[in-house]
């Protein structure tokens, strides 16, 4: 689909108002999106518009999103005894580390830390425990959002208690930043999910190590914003 034909659908679907959710839950506002685009829903990770990728949101919700997943080469310390040294059993009674880290030091006592060189995860020994080369993650980020187009929505209920959706507000963004995502880590906008567990068998499963953003920050990311919208 071309940027102006999207443009074009784009503000069709603005002057209808407020439409009735396809589907119930959080996925709702994307599904709906895509489904009055004419788009099938995609779930397998490539870009929804030619390299473009396509996210809606939420007007005034802070959720985080998902903006890439990385462990290459990163990890120092092997992850077995990451797990059993930072861990705790879960309800499956599996050894599991699964938590949320920024720079402020977690209830695990981990933190991230940025250099020049690199993004560092430490414990409150400051040992480096991980560490992700901040060209290696950068040239990353670019080929997974080399392009962003976001769109808003307005939310409300109606008479049935349905979640109904104003598509209001659209940015294309290009040109993701190296700078602009070091700061975003250095002030806490990106945080880092870990999750991974041990299995019976005691090897490592790890669902990937998550890259995580605030919606609304996203354009922060990137050198160029274009209001489409």
């Amino acid at each position: 689909m071309l940027l102006s034909k999207f443009k074009a659908r784009l503000r069709k679907i603005q002057s209808r108002g407020y439409i009735s959710t396809k589907r119930k839950g959080n996925t709702g506002i994307g599904y709906t999106f895509e489904s009055l685009l004419g788009l099938k829903e995609n779930n397998i990770r490539i870009p929804d518009l030619g390299n473009i990728e396509l996210k809606t949101k939420r007007r005034n919700t802070s959720s985080k999103v998902t903006m890439f997943t990385f462990n290459r080469g990163a990890w120092i310390v092997p992850l077995s005894e990451v797990i059993k040294k930072y861990g705790y059993f879960d309800k499956y009674e599996r050894h599991a580390l699964k938590c949320t880290v920024s720079i402020k030091p977690n209830p695990q006592g981990l933190y991230l830390r940025t250099t020049r060189k690199d993004l560092q995860l430490h414990n409150l020994k400051k040992d480096i425990i991980a560490s992700w080369k901040s060209d290696i993650l950068m040239d990353y980020f670019s080929r997974k959002l080399p392009s962003l187009i976001i769109v808003t929505a307005d939310t409300r209920r109606n008479s049935r208690g349905r979640e109904e959706f104003h598509y209001s507000e659209a940015y294309l963004l290009n040109y993701p930043s190296k700078q602009g995502l070091l700061k975003l880590i250095d002030k806490g906008y990106i945080v880092v999910d870990l999750r991974m567990h041990l299995t019976k068998s005691r090897q490592v499963r790890n669902r990937g190590t998550a890259f995580r953003i605030a919606e609304e920050n996203l354009l922060r990311c990137f050198k160029k914003v274009t209001k489409l919208l």
